[in-house]
């Protein structure tokens, strides 16, 4: 069958000076109408290579040493931008990237006004769309106050409303409850039967693609293919590559069992309630949370979950009583506050405060820290990227990074302030199996040294193995999770 993307023998990277290439001399090919799912370690260069694929880069930043990219035989370079996107299509990491407007229906749009549609045709083919892809509810929301599950499948709706030939699926479904991946696979199956596309997903979980792939690929450092026509029938002999290369494997059940908290309490919540004008999101909640536990709160994408953590910061108003070390969160004054809670949001991205990332950790040791020698806190904030492996990027900016590497950089960030209550919002998005049981285990030593850990997920085998308590936020309830997942 033909190759619908080739990059041949293709060498990128982001800076002039930088010491190696993000991709080494990589030939790589997809094939037409097949799925195929891109696995590697987090920083392997997998979304580097898919903003090459579209086009973004070189034309935009870093630099392309050697080789050539062809898409359905033609080189990339001679496409115009319309062709080259109804060619093919990018979903990234993060949808903020991706929207213009400020709803989904303006969005879509504006889609269909780079396609030439009609203004009087517009109305009928997005009140269609919306109802054929279950998007009704989401039309006339702002953009800004979905979740981060709504504004990924926002952002699919926009993709697919442009009837790509074909499309690059950056993490795509990373920030969804099981119910809404499932929902949105099976759109992705439907499309793909009735328009024979071309897809390919890059992901660091295989479980929901096994039966989707026609061909599972894994890739090294350097972007370098280490291994290709791997499916579900043969994935058994790759398991020792996964495991060298740090990536999940396919598991089998696992049950999870709360572990005993005996520390001070550090967050209390008693009755609170919270939402937005119009809409409430959480009434009730009740719950306690202890010096040194990890807690998990799972829920379906919507359900409030980045909301509560806002609740938690003082930014959301609420009802009832939230306490952070024995202070009333709304009567309390920020710089106080701040001194006991810190937080990583589900976009990293939009906390960074310096132009690289060695600053962006020696900024904040030296905000904490203010009376300490300058040298000595860069010295630490050297320790730091080394012990998390960030160290060779420390002149990059925070924005060159994967996804996965800016969650490890802001988690990184916020712990040097020492506050007692680390609110993480997604924290697993974008990880490989081997960086997240570094970042976990990690905050589980901080944990045994007092440090109190609340993380938002869909990642439940996460929530399994490394939490104390796993709670479930639904139907606007909290309560306390017992049960186990299939992996």
């Amino acid at each position: 069958m033909a190759a619908y993307l080739e990059l041949c023998n293709v060498s990128f990277r982001y800076l002039e000076e930088a010491q190696a290439d993000v991709l080494q001399h990589v030939n790589f090919a997809l094939e037409e109408g097949k799925v195929t799912v891109l696995l590697g370690a987090s920083g392997c260069g997998k979304s580097t290579l898919a903003l090459l694929a579209a086009g973004i880069f070189p034309e935009n930043g870093g630099v392309m040493e050697s080789g050539e990219i062809r898409l359905l035989g033609r080189p990339l370079a001679e496409y115009a931008i319309p062709q080259r996107t109804k060619a093919l299509t990018v979903l990234f990491q993060n949808p903020d990237l991706q929207f213009c407007m400020d709803t989904l229906r303006k969005e879509l749009f504006f889609c269909l006004e780079n396609l030439s549609v009609s203004p009087e045709e517009m109305e009928a083919r997005v009140e269609k769309f919306a109802r054929l892809y279950g998007v009704e509810e989401l039309l006339d929301r702002k953009l800004s106050t979905l979740s981060g599950g709504e504004k990924q499948k926002a952002a699919l709706c926009c993709l697919l409303l442009l009837e790509p030939r074909g499309m690059i699926l950056d993490e795509p479904f990373a920030n969804l409850d099981p119910e809404s991946a499932a929902g949105l696979l099976e759109l992705l199956r439907r499309y793909r039967r009735e328009q024979g596309a071309t897809v390919a997903v890059i992901d660091h979980k295989l479980d929901r693609w096994l039966d989707f792939a026609d061909e599972i690929m894994v890739l090294g450092s350097g972007g370098k293919t280490l291994a290709r026509g791997i499916h579900p029938e043969n994935l058994g002999e790759y398991r020792r590559l996964f495991q060298e290369e740090g990536l999940f494997f396919p598991g089998e059940p696992q049950a999870f069992e709360a572990r005993e908290q005996s520390g001070e309490v550090v967050l209390e919540l008693r009755d609170a309630a919270y939402g937005y004008p119009g809409r409430m999101l959480a009434r009730g909640l009740s719950a306690s949370f202890r010096r040194g536990s990890v807690s998990a709160i799972l829920g379906p994408s919507g359900s409030g979950k980045t909301s509560l953590f806002s609740v938690i910061l003082g930014q959301l108003p609420y009802s009832g009583s939230v306490q952070v070390a024995g202070m009333e969160v709304k009567k309390a004054g920020k710089k106080k506050l701040y001194r006991e809670v810190s937080a990583v949001f589900q976009n990293p991205g939009n906390q960074f405060i310096a132009l690289n990332v060695l600053d962006e950790v020696f900024k904040s040791l030296e905000l904490w820290n203010p009376r300490e020698n300058g040298e000595a806190l860069r010295s630490r904030a050297l320790e730091i990227l080394d012990r998390y492996g960030l160290k060779k990027y420390r002149r990059y900016s925070p924005y060159m990074l994967s996804q996965g590497q800016q969650r490890r950089l802001a988690v990184l960030s916020v712990l040097a302030g020492g506050q007692r209550l680390l609110l993480l919002d997604e924290p697993t998005y974008g990880q490989d199996c081997r960086s997240t049981r570094a970042m976990m285990e990690q905050l589980r030593q901080l944990c045994a040294e007092g440090l109190t850990v609340v993380f938002s997920t869909h990642d439940r085998e996460t929530a399994c193995q490394y939490s104390d308590a796993v709670y479930e936020l639904q139907e606007g309830g909290l309560r306390l999770w017992n049960g186990s997942i299939r992996r």
